[in-house]
């Protein structure tokens, strides 16, 4: 299992970065720190997701409009 930390910036074809970790506290962690560091930009997108077996299940995402949505 992987989990993927992805900083998006809008609009959709705009710059990205993702980390990449077998810890979900970890990237977990990273998620937090990413909203905390780049909340002031108005089209930044974090996304938690979870990987297995090459399926994806976002965990939880951050924007500034809706704040931090858990799918857990």
């Amino acid at each position: 299992m992987t989990f993927h930390v992805m900083l998006h910036f809008q609009p959709p074809h705009g710059p990205a970065v993702m980390d990449r970790w077998g810890r979900e506290k970890t990237a977990d962690g990273t998620f937090e720190e990413r909203v905390y560091t780049h909340s002031s930009h108005p089209t930044a997108r974090i996304t938690l997701v979870e990987e297995s077996a090459g399926v994806r299940r976002v965990l939880s995402e951050w924007t500034r409009d809706s704040g931090t949505i858990r799918h857990t």
